[in-house]
């Protein structure tokens, strides 16, 4: 019997014939990627470096490849497909091949956006950083969430004047925003955690990594809305407060919220204002603004009254040095005090701050480096140099100052008071026309953030060095709108605005961070 023979569809014969053609193409593609190739490796900024390579070895331009793809030397692209990109219009042959060598807009672009990849770095000293990082790990796996990592180190080169790049990223409260005014939002002084808080009762916390900011916990407090609120002491317990005689307290590590009525010498109607003590003070406390000029001082230990100053004229703000051992207040007389808080919280300095009819807010930088003080007009005088040197307690005019005492003794141990009648600030910034709300200065100093909810977009970040405005950011197209409150975090690469529709801005500076 004869085999039967069948003949191949049409169709299957057109395959074949795809096949073999695509297999040439191949075979003539490799034998031109064998002559030279090109290959894009990323630099110790990303892929901000081209470097060219020939198969050989030689010719090699750049260093630090951290791959290879063979596939790079034929690269075509359709020159009408790209009309509109002009640096890849400009960077084609004749034959649609890119020179790859003359490609830096897209890189550049990549590192405004999204930082710098410090990763693809191949450097000489990746192995002893390797090293350092292997021993950070055994480290952690032995001692666990013991070793907290100090946070405080920051930028550790000056910051230029004129320009400062941010980039915004996703809102850190995005997974549960607030019903009301942001009044609160703060970093936590060792730990990416954001707190913020308003009249909708409710404190949050969130998780700021990167451009994914989840969502922590909330608590609600019923029949407390939220005027104040912050982490206080070593930053374990978040105290909030509002019209009301009393303040929570709320335990992050066991969770737990207490109801606490402070001890006061006098009759206060409202804690809804308060200021703390910088975080690692040995003897942490709280300073609520009375009426009448009163600031009851508050242990955090004890939560009982400890002393209390009194001021001229009603006190409107408050803020402690950052060591902890001074308070400054100010009020409606437009006068700065300062109180030595060893010395029986006595006096020891004021001075009349010029061109300002009430002071509305104060702010002090690390190291009293630099004093804040913020008017109703909307002019931010900044002094430099605010630590209060031991005065002497003798009776005597010098230059602007007078000193008042006794003028027979000759000790120190008397007291004794001196004024600045003409105290000149280092430089003054008017570009607020509404009373000052809100001053924090970044952990080394250098940027002062000053905002106005009084009116809509008002908000400047200060170069504090020079005394003028960053003139790039924020800009007229920065959707603020009425800004409540402001923190930047540990490390100053993360700035928080919390803004009149309950939601917290978030925006990463450039100049800090990795």
């Amino acid at each position: 019997m004869e085999p039967i023979e069948f003949e191949e569809p049409a169709k299957n014969h057109s395959q074949s014939t795809r096949i073999d053609t695509a297999a040439n193409e191949k075979g003539k593609n490799s034998q031109f990627c064998s002559s030279k190739h090109e290959v894009i490796a990323s630099s110790a900024h990303g892929l901000g470096a081209v470097n060219v390579r020939s198969s050989s070895g030689a010719g090699d331009i750049g260093k630090g490849s951290t791959w290879d793809d063979s596939d790079d030397a034929n690269t075509k692209f359709d020159s009408k497909s790209f009309a509109r990109k002009s640096w890849l219009r400009s960077s084609m042959s004749e034959k649609g091949n890119v020179n790859l060598g003359t490609i830096q807009g897209p890189c550049s672009q990549r590192q405004r956006l999204n930082g710098r990849s410090d990763w693809a770095c191949m450097s000489g000293a990746d192995e002893a950083a390797s090293a350092d990082k292997h021993e950070k790990n055994e480290r952690l796996s032995r001692e666990g969430a013991v070793m907290v990592e100090n946070a405080s180190t920051v930028l550790s080169k000056p910051l230029h004047m004129g320009t400062l790049e941010a980039t915004r990223l996703q809102d850190a409260n995005v997974m549960q925003p607030s019903s009301s005014a942001l009044r609160n939002v703060e970093f936590h002084h060792h730990r990416t955690l954001l707190l913020t808080a308003g009249l909708d009762k409710t404190i949050r916390l969130f998780d700021i990594v990167g451009g994914k900011n989840h969502h922590v916990k909330s608590v609600f407090l019923e029949d407390l809305p939220i005027y104040k609120a912050g982490f206080c002491g070593d930053g374990s317990k978040i105290l909030a407060s509002g019209r009301r005689r009393f303040i929570y307290s709320y335990d992050i590590i066991h969770g737990s919220v207490e109801r606490v009525l402070p001890t006061m010498n006098g009759k206060i109607r409202s804690l809804e204002h308060f200021v703390a003590t910088p975080p690692g003070t040995s003897n942490p406390m709280l300073a609520f603004l009375g009426e009448d000029g009163n600031v009851p001082l508050i242990s955090l230990k004890s939560m009982s009254c400890i002393a209390s100053v009194k001021m001229n004229g009603s006190a409107r703000s408050a803020t402690f040095s950052s060591d902890g051992l001074q308070l400054m207040t100010a009020g409606e007389d437009g006068v700065v005090y300062f109180w030595d808080l060893r010395n029986q919280k006595r006096c020891i300095e004021k001075f009349v701050d010029q061109g300002a009819v009430a002071i509305t807010s104060l702010a002090s930088s690390a190291c009293n480096r630099y004093l804040a003080v913020g008017s109703d007009l909307g002019a931010v005088n900044l002094y430099e140099n605010t630590a209060v040197q031991k005065l002497s307690n003798r009776a005597e005019r010098a230059g602007d100052r007078e000193y008042f005492g006794n003028p027979n003794s000759g000790g120190l141990g008397d007291p004794g008071m001196c004024r600045s009648f003409g105290k000149r600030p280092t430089g003054t910034i008017f570009n607020l026309t509404t009373e000052v709300n809100e001053m924090n200065f970044n952990a080394d100093g250098q940027i002062l953030a000053v905002s106005s909810h009084l009116k809509r977009d008002s908000l400047r970040l200060v170069h504090a060095p020079s005394c003028t405005v960053f003139a790039d950011w924020p800009s007229s197209k920065t959707p603020l709108q009425y800004v409540w409150s402001t923190a930047f975090s540990s490390c100053g690469d993360y700035f928080a605005v919390g803004n009149a529709r309950g939601r917290a801005l978030l925006y990463r500076i450039h100049s800090y961070g990795a």
